[in-house]
């Protein structure tokens, strides 16, 4: 068994869940309980699937939606009892910021604060803030002191904005429809779409060193990057590299909750196997299924260090 780094691994705080509203109780999976607990019970669920090390990260959506007055506060003390966790148990886990999005200038500080005083690896960020993606001007602070610091952004999908929510996922039965936005389909198809606009809007011409992790396999960029090539190159004659370079350099992508051999295939074609990392998707998905699938895989030695663990700690900084 080699060592394994799960990258997007979420947890929640009582007072993140109230300032949310979030209600988790129509996923049939009940992950909420095991979303509070960063100690025992995780620890033994990771133990016993042999994953070493998780990457925490505050479940969507996060602080994003919410006033300045309650996001960034709530962010600093997310950030502040994580940091806790994470002592207690230094060797299994480390962590991805959140960050008061909502607030460009302090999520940009906030983001800060986390790498350089509390040694965090990143941030997380779901989807649009306010219906605006990454690529607005407001948010550059937060690209800029990613790419200063030189650590990643996971671009984890967001419930879409509440037009599009009206235009393309009514009239059809509650739960169905919910689910049909977000995990079901919907948001992996937004995130893909958020990537495109970084590359389409320079973002990556600005800011070369910037890192972005997508993932459930790429959210469906493999399957269409051929088409994009295609179809995008032509017309992007303002970007100083065609599409797929800034994919395969920009971007890596991990496995969350996508544990199937013929995508798995397509997005090793696409982004190589330097760019994937191992991730559950924790509490949505389950540890010992994902473990058992990767140890499956028909890989060599080398890949499977790689996707595991290797690749992870060479961009997080870890091991």
């Amino acid at each position: 068994m080699t060592r394994i780094v799960a990258l997007e691994e979420h947890y929640a705080t009582p007072d993140l869940l109230d300032a949310t509203g979030l209600d988790l109780s129509w996923l049939p999976m009940d992950p909420q309980r095991r979303l509070l607990d960063v100690a025992e019970d995780r620890l033994a669920d990771m133990d016993a699937a042999g994953v070493d090390v998780q990457v925490l990260s505050a479940v969507g959506p996060g602080v994003q939606e919410l006033p300045d007055e309650v996001a960034i506060p709530l962010a600093r003390d997310l950030n502040t009892r994580l940091h806790k966790d994470i002592a207690a148990h230094p060797d299994r886990f480390a962590a991805f910021a959140t960050l008061p999005t909502g607030n460009p200038q302090a999520a940009a500080a906030e983001l800060d604060h986390a790498v350089t005083e509390l040694g965090f690896v990143g941030a997380l960020i779901n989807g649009t803030t306010r219906g605006r993606f990454l690529d607005h001007p407001e948010h550059a602070a937060v690209l800029e002191t990613a790419a200063r610091l030189d650590v990643p952004i996971y671009l984890h999908p967001g419930t879409p904005p509440a037009p599009v929510l009206a235009a393309y996922y009514s009239d059809v039965p509650a739960l169905l429809g919910r689910m049909l936005a977000t995990a079901g389909y919907g948001w992996h198809y937004e995130a893909s779409l958020h990537a495109l606009r970084l590359i389409a809007t320079g973002v990556f011409d600005r800011l070369p060193n910037l890192k972005i992790i997508l993932g459930h396999l790429g959210e469906g960029l493999p399957f269409h990057a051929q088409r994009v090539e295609d179809v995008i190159d032509p017309l992007a004659t303002d970007l100083a590299k065609p599409v797929r370079a800034y994919l395969q350099e920009n971007f890596w992508i991990t496995t969350s909750g996508y544990y199937y051999d013929g995508p798995f295939a397509l997005a090793r074609e696409v982004f190589g196997d330097d760019r994937i990392l191992f991730s559950v998707d924790y509490p949505f998905s389950d540890n010992t299924v994902s473990t058992r699938w990767l140890n499956s895989l028909d890989l060599e030695p080398g890949t499977r260090e790689k996707i595991a663990h290797a690749n992870a700690d060479r961009l997080l900084g870890l091991g």
